[in-house]
Order: C-alpha cells, then sequence, then structure tokens
C-alpha cells in the first residue's frame, strides 16, 4: 500500500515487519512514529486516525507481520516542493534508485508531505513508488524504490535477511586512531525529552553492529567508511559518537541534543552552526549492493557525494582523500562526483 492525499486528509501506510510481530498496536506505531510517545499514539487511536483494515483498532491489540497499519493525518499547508525532480541513479521496469538530496525527507508525516522522496517522485514517474528503505532527513545518498509489489517483497525480504549490504561515508569530528574498527552495541530509544534519540544500552535495546574504516583524517576531522551490518535507527552517528567522534553537523548526537531542540523551534544561529561543524550532518548513504528482485542478478548502485560534502572536505583538508571504487579525480572539491 502507498501514501494518499484525499481531500483534507494524508493516509501515511506502515508495514509490521518480523521484529515487531506480536508486539502491541501503540508499541508499534510509537516505535515507527519517531515524535509520538505511545500515549500521543493512544490518542491517535482514540480519534479515530489509526486504521486496520479487518482487525482490531485497539492500543492492546497484537499487530501481525506483514499487516498494514494506516495513519491518518490533517493535510496541512505546507511551502512547495523544493525539487520537481530528483537524481535518478539507476531505474526500470522494477526499480528506481535516486540520490536524495539532504533536505528531503524519504516518506511522508504529520507536517511534511510535498517535500518528500515519495510524493516528488509520485509527480516524477505519475506513479506511487514503494520505499524499499529509509534515509535520515539530513543523510544524502542511494535510496531504493520498487515499482511494482513484486519487487517490493523481493526488497522487504532481502532487507529483513541482511542480504543487502550499504556503506556511507561520514565526516567525523577529530582525529580517528584507528584504522579498522566493529562497533557492537545495542541501541535502543534513550527515553528522554527527545524522542526519537537513540543511546547505546537503553531499555528494550536490540543488537546493533558497525563496521568502520578510516580512510583519511585532518586535525580536526577525519573521513570513515561505515558499513552497518544491522538496520538500527540512528546506527552509524550514535556509534561514531559512542566512539568520540560524532558526525559533523549531527545535531542529535554532538552534545546532549540542544541544537536538534533549538532546530525544531527553529532558533539554530549560525553560531550554533559553526560550533557543530557542519550545516547538516555529514553522512553520505555512498554505496548499495542487492540481487535484482526480477533477475536475481546482483546489482551495486554508487551515488556520487554532494557539492556541500566535498566542500566540507576541502575546507578540513580532506580533499585528496581516495575512496575505494571511484578515481581519484572525482573526489575533488573542484569536479568529479561533487559537481556532477
Amino acid at each position: 500500500m502507498r501514501v494518499r492525499i484525499e481531500g483534507d486528509w494524508v493516509e501515511v501506510p506502515f508495514e509490521v515487519q518480523l521484529e515487531h510481530a506480536g508486539g502491541r498496536l501503540d508499541s508499534f506505531l510509537a516505535a515507527r512514529l519517531h515524535r509520538y510517545s505511545r500515549a500521543e499514539v493512544q490518542r491517535l487511536i482514540d480519534d479515530g486516525k489509526v486504521l486496520r483494515p479487518g482487525r482490531s483498532v485497539k492500543a492492546s491489540a497484537r499487530v501481525v507481520k506483514g499487516e498494514t497499519v494506516i495513519i491518518r493525518y490533517e493535510k496541512r499547508d505546507e511551502p512547495l516542493a523544493r525539487y520537481d525532480r530528483l537524481p535518478v541513479l539507476f531505474e526500470d521496469a522494477s526499480l528506481v534508485v535516486v540520490n536524495k538530496p539532504c533536505d528531503v525527507i524519504s516518506h511522508p508525516t504529520d507536517r511534511v508531505v510535498r517535500n518528500s522522496v515519495t510524493s516528488i517522485l509520485r509527480g516524477q514517474y505519475g506513479a506511487s513508488l514503494h520505499l524499499a528503505h529509509r534515509l535520515d532527513r539530513e543523510t544524502s545518498g542511494a535510496l531504493v524504490l520498487a515499482r511494482t509489489p513484486e519487487a517490493a517483497r523481493s526488497l522487504m525480504t532481502q532487507f529483513l535477511g541482511r542480504t543487502v549490504k550499504k556503506e556511507y561515508l561520514a565526516v567525523a569530528a577529530g582525529r580517528v586512531a584507528f584504522e579498522r574498527k566493529t562497533v557492537d552495541l545495542p541501541l535502543g530509544f534513550e527515553g528522554a525529552e527527545i524522542k526519537v534519540k537513540q543511546a547505546v544500552g537503553a531499555e528494550g535495546a536490540s543488537p546493533a553492529v558497525t563496521d568502520f574504516e578510516r580512510l583519511g583524517a585532518a586535525e580536526r576531522a577525519s573521513v570513515v567508511r561505515a558499513v552497518p551490518r544491522t538496520g538500527r535507527l540512528h546506527q552509524i552517528r550514535v556509534h561514531l559518537a559512542s566512539l568520540g567522534h560524532p558526525v559533523l553537523g549531527d545535531k542529535l548526537y554532538i552534545g546532549e541534543g540542544e541544537a536538534y531542540m533549538k532546530a525544531v523551534r527553529r532558533e539554530l544561529t549560525p553560531a550554533d552552526l559553526e560550533a557543530l561543524g557542519a550545516p547538516r550532518q555529514m553522512l553520505h548513504a555512498w554505496r548499495i549492493r542487492l540481487n535484482h528482485p526480477l533477475t536475481g542478478a546482483p546489482l551495486e548502485i554508487e551515488a556520487p557525494i554532494p557539492q556541500d560534502f566535498s566542500d566540507c572536505l576541502a575546507r578540513l583538508g580532506l580533499e585528496n582523500v581516495t575512496f575505494p571504487g571511484y578515481p581519484q579525480e572525482a573526489w575533488t572539491a573542484s569536479g568529479g562526483a561533487g559537481s556532477r
């Protein structure tokens, strides 16, 4: 099922995956709606804004693997989308892979509909596409969408089975000492004022493992390749912060999240951004490897880094770092991947 806009309402579907199957409806939605507490989810249920075709809509009802839970949001006035098209890295009859800009969310929310990948692509292709996974709002890079229900099911199986390999590039604060390191630390919701914030070893934490490799280091920052073995929310960002090297520009995991709260209140100043080291979190979904959902053939897609990432590297003296898999000239701040 896809996002639907009907009259004054936006209907957003959430499919129940294996990790949530058997849990309470309110707990499942609180985990997926990161800005909502369980009490707020229960109010949505009481207000009739949660739909489960053919199933009970009580907060205590148990969700079933593969079912779709629908949230109905009242449509709000919002600015026009920043883009009318997104850069396409790969497409055929089954798949579309885009290079997501850092200022577009993956999926509509109660606050943002137009400036989301799925909404922009609906206009670009004249049809709705299924998100196979998500990227954080400020994370740029390769994002995979299915064009058919069959492709969506194949991709879901691959992601659940952890056969999809994703590689990220991060600009981390400080000079990273290690060459390679594996972080195996469970993650869960911190449970404090910022509902979306994750923490190592939080109550109910789930296993999380990330492999890191240093690609280059300067006095103030380092470039790191990150390969997550699991797919937890904010996994790379939290694991790097746990090492004392948070992602530059990360408003949530630099400090105690003060910058995040200021951003929510629209109170961020140029001085705040300077203290964060970058205007947005410097994390880029660089490569993704999966099996084509129709043919089964291996498919590897690389997302050229955006100009702001290249500019950040140049500003920090990291413009000559080599990135495995790309020609050296493609990673200079003045050309190649940064200017495509």
